[in-house]
C-alpha cells in the first residue's frame, strides 16, 4: 500500500452521488476535499480484513476490487464486485468487526474517509448524506440480484446476467463502451463468484461464446457481449435496478419521510 497526495480526481464521484439528486456548489467541494489524498493497493492486497476494526469509508477511483468472506473449509465466496465511483465501508465502519473482507483484484486507487468524520459530513451536508443513502441502496440492490442470480439461475443465465451487470455497472461510469470492457476476472473468480467449478465456468464460456453471445480477447481481456439483447432474454437479464439515466422517482427526502427544518 502507498499513500499519495494532491489527487483532484472527483469527477467520477460527482457526476455519480449527483445521478442521485443535486448537490451544491459546496457539497461538490466537500468531494473535492474528501479525494485530496489516495491511498494505492496492490492486486491480492486486502483493504478491509473480516473480523478485524475497519475505521474508515473509501471511495474507489480506479481499478476493481472484491468484497468476499471464507467459509470454514477455506472456499472463498465473492460477494460482490466493487468497481471506479462505488463507495465502500460504511457499514463495516459502524460495527465494532467487519464482517466480511475487501481486497484489491487489480492495482486500485481509494481515498479514505475517517469514521469520525462521517457523521460530521452527514450532518453538515443533507443532499450528500441523502446521496450516500442512494448509493447504498443501489448497493442493496445489486446484492438482492446476486442471491436471485445464485440461488434461482443455472449456470449459463449465472454468467451471462452477471457480465450484462458489469457492462451496464461500467456504462455508469463511462468505463465501457456500447457492449464491451474490460474484463479482469480469472475463472477461478468467476468460480468462487457464482459458485459454480472452474470447470463449469471454462464450459459455460465455451457455451456462450459458441452460442455466438460473447467474444473475450485472452491477451488483452476485453470482453465483447456480441447480442446484448438475445443474451438479455437468455439470462432472464433486467437492468432497471441499475438505471440511472433520470434521477430516482422521488427524492430521498420523501422516501425517507425527511423534512428541512
Amino acid at each position: 500500500m502507498s499513500e499519495n497526495s494532491g489527487s483532484t480526481s472527483t469527477n467520477i464521484f460527482v457526476a455519480k452521488l449527483s445521478s442521485y439528486i443535486d448537490l451544491s456548489i459546496e457539497e461538490h467541494q466537500v468531494i473535492e476535499e474528501l479525494t485530496q489524498n489516495s491511498m494505492a493497493f496492490d492486486e491480492g492486497q486486502d483493504i478491509i480484513f473480516e473480523s478485524e476494526k475497519n475505521s474508515s469509508a473509501y471511495l474507489l477511483q480506479s481499478g476493481w476490487a472484491i468484497r468476499y468472506k471464507i467459509v470454514p473449509d477455506g472456499g472463498r465466496q465473492i460477494i460482490s464486485y466493487l468497481l471506479p465511483g462505488d463507495i465502500f465501508g460504511f457499514r463495516e465502519s459502524l460495527f465494532e468487526l467487519s464482517d466480511d473482507s475487501v481486497q484489491a483484484l487489480t492495482p486500485v486507487i481509494v481515498h479514505c474517509i475517517p469514521a469520525e468524520n462521517i457523521a460530521e459530513i452527514c450532518d453538515s451536508h443533507t443532499n450528500l448524506s441523502l446521496a450516500f443513502t442512494w448509493a447504498r441502496a443501489r448497493e442493496q440492490a445489486i446484492l438482492t440480484e446476486h442471491i436471485v442470480r445464485l440461488g434461482r439461475r443455472n449456470a449459463y443465465e449465472r454468467l451471462g446476467h452477471l457480465l450484462l451487470e458489469l457492462l451496464h455497472r461500467l456504462q455508469l461510469v463511462e468505463k465501457a463502451g456500447n457492449s464491451d470492457y474490460f474484463l479482469p476476472l480469472t475463472q477461478e473468480v468467476l468460480a468462487d463468484t457464482l459458485g459454480l467449478s472452474i470447470v463449469h465456468v471454462n464450459r459455460t464460456l465455451r457455451k456462450l461464446r459458441n452460442d455466438l453471445m460473447i467474444e473475450l480477447d485472452p491477451k488483452t481481456r476485453r470482453l465483447r457481449i456480441l447480442d446484448v439483447d438475445a443474451l438479455s432474454e437468455a439470462t432472464g437479464y433486467d437492468q432497471s435496478f441499475l438505471d440511472q439515466n433520470e434521477k430516482p422517482s422521488r427524492s430521498p427526502q420523501d422516501a425517507i419521510g425527511f423534512e428541512e427544518k
